[in-house]
């Protein structure tokens, strides 16, 4: 089957040459028959001979042309109108059990969490299909099931974009709507959020405002539940306690959930669906499996079952580690304290930084991890004033906010971000959008690449996971660590995906404390001392997974979380 897809928001018919039309070998024989423009550019599939010119000729790069030999057009699930995304294949939730979906950005996870909540109805790739062809389609399918008691099923969607929750009501008020006061209360004090009930839903922070739409979509006896991206802003200790919340839902109903923490998504599901396809142009959806198995297979790039490959090359944990302060020491820091008007202090202990190495930063949110970094990059006042560590230092802040209409292009050509950086962080596809236009998860690829950019001795990368899915974040990862080896420099990350951090993380620094109270950190330790020391405090042990080297949470009151705990040996890799 061909494909031809048209990225609506790139087309810009009223001002390109046309050169999609002016090209194309059919349109040179015949009249309006292949390309026809209009407000938008217009492919007709049936006709196009997958040449690709109009592909190369698009100034905009709005056009993909795709062969698919293994799919038909028969076997389309859904697609968003004329030469626009198309889904094949839909995952089968299973009744006390959690489903997870994993895969890329854009492939149609959302789209098929949409599709069996009923929000948005199935098409067939028409513009729209009778319950008499959707029944047919899926005639001797386990799905088919699922449909047709959809309408008798009480649904509860937890929806990924949280922005349209931080309107000006009080959190109580808007969340009586969903249920008894008896039951937010008993809720709220299982996700830990009692204490901003009262307050106003656009005072919330980001991980405030996750656990409220969490508890939100929690309220009433819904028997299918979906949770879009709910461990989003939380700390490891909230993803942990969340993941068990959901678990406890999923007992006697059916649950989904999209996530990209791999760890957290193992630990939390018991089975997997994984997507894979061309980000914005088509999502293809692989049979159900285990956990253990689907994630390792998505690693591994490879689908047994389905004797296919979605990745050129497997993505593995098997790496080595610089022994603590290993490198030539470049400077110091010395004890400080921090102080603010809200009351929060944070007290520091003096550290070393050394090349050729990266320190990852762990703690629970509101303890001063971001307060840190800003400190050592000469931004906050310390009680010993502004610190002053005689380097060059790129920051890349946590919150991401921008109302720049700079083009990505001239940015990148003002500031020497060079094809090799352009490449590892896929920014070739940004070049023609302005700085506002970026949605999260490209202004987070574009601001890391900024930050490696620069010719500093000290890179300190605030949060670097958000908004990206587990490619991005591995592909990430590596790009700091080699940079970091390469340049023999020296990194400090900040985020609380763990399995990321395992992948670049030389040491440790934990912060502990009360949140938004006091803070304090480590002193920096191996990274098998920092990891081990959270874990003990989260009272969970990790393994290494035998076949892809990755870090696994064992269960609780498993014999090997006991054996693990009982020889002090909190994490194994």
């Amino acid at each position: 089957m061909k494909l031809a897809i048209i990225h609506k928001e790139k087309c810009k018919p009223t001002i390109c040459g046309h050169e999609c039309k002016k090209y194309c070998p059919i349109e040179k024989k015949e009249t309006d028959s292949c390309i026809l423009i209009k407000n938008d550019a217009i492919i007709d599939e049936t006709t196009c001979i997958g040449c690709a010119i109009c592909v190369k000729r698009c100034p905009f790069d709005a056009i993909e042309i795709i062969n698919l030999p293994s799919m038909d057009e028969d076997q389309i699930i859904h697609r968003y109108g004329e030469n626009g995304f198309i889904l094949y294949g839909l995952p089968t939730p299973k009744e006390g059990s959690v489903l997870g979906l994993l895969g890329k950005n854009g492939i149609g996870k959302s789209t098929a969490i949409k599709l069996l909540a009923g929000t948005e109805k199935i098409n067939l790739g028409k513009k729209s299909s009778s319950k008499e062809n959707i029944k047919k389609f899926f005639k001797g399918n386990e799905i088919l099931r699922y449909f047709e008691n959809l309408d008798s099923k009480k649904i509860s969607y937890k929806p990924q974009n949280l922005s349209q929750l931080a309107i000006d009501v009080k959190v109580i008020d808007l969340l009586k709507k969903r249920g008894k006061i008896a039951d937010i209360r008993t809720l709220a004090k299982k996700l830990n959020v009692e204490n901003v009930l009262e307050n106003q839903m656009n005072k919330l922070s980001g991980g405030e405002l996750q656990k409220i739409a969490i508890l939100a979509a929690s309220l009433g006896d819904a028997d299918i539940y979906f949770f879009d991206e709910p461990l989003a802003f939380l700390d490891i200790r909230e993803r942990l306690r969340i993941s068990d919340f959901l678990k406890e839902i999923a007992k006697n109903k059916t649950l989904v959930v999209v996530e990209h923490d791999l760890l957290i998504l193992d630990y939390l599901t018991d089975y997997l669906n994984i997507f894979f396809g061309g980000p914005g142009a088509f999502g293809t959806v692989s049979g159900v499996k285990s956990s253990k198995v689907g994630v390792n297979a998505y690693l591994h790039g490879f689908l047994k079952e389905e004797n296919l490959r979605i990745r050129d090359k497997s993505l593995n944990f098997n790496f080595t580690k610089n022994p603590p302060m290993s490198g030539a020491k470049i400077t110091e820091w010395p004890d400080f304290n921090l102080k603010f008007k809200s009351g929060f202090e944070l007290k520091v202990d003096s550290g070393e930084i050394h090349q050729n190495h990266v320190i990852g930063i762990l703690g629970k949110n509101g303890t001063g991890k971001t307060s840190f970094v800003r400190a050592l990059a000469g931004e906050l006042e310390t009680n010993k004033g502004k610190l002053d560590l005689k380097l060059d230092i790129s920051y890349k802040p946590q919150y991401l906010f921008t109302r720049s209409d700079e083009v990505i292009k001239n940015i990148m050509f003002k500031e020497k971000i060079g094809k090799k950086l352009a490449s590892v962080f896929n920014l070739g596809v940004l070049q023609a959008k302005k700085l506002n236009a970026l949605s999260g998860g490209e202004l987070q690829r574009f601001s890391i690449a900024r930050c490696l950019a620069k010719d500093a001795e000290v890179y300190l990368i605030d949060e670097p996971s958000a908004y990206l899915d587990v490619e991005e974040r591995i592909s990430v990862a590596k790009a700091i660590k080699d940079i970091m080896i390469e340049r023999e420099k020296t990194a400090f990350v900040i985020d609380h995906d763990l399995l990321l951090i395992s992948y670049l993380a030389d040491s440790i620094i934990n912060f502990d404390g009360e949140p938004g109270v006091r803070g304090r950190t480590s002193e920096i330790r191996s990274f098998e001392e920092g990891i081990s020391e959270l874990l003990k405090s989260l009272d969970i042990t990790l393994r290494k997974d035998k076949d892809s080297g990755r870090p696994r949470i064992n269960k609780k009151n498993s014999v090997l979380d006991k054996e693990q705990k009982k020889a002090g040996r909190w994490a194994v890799f």
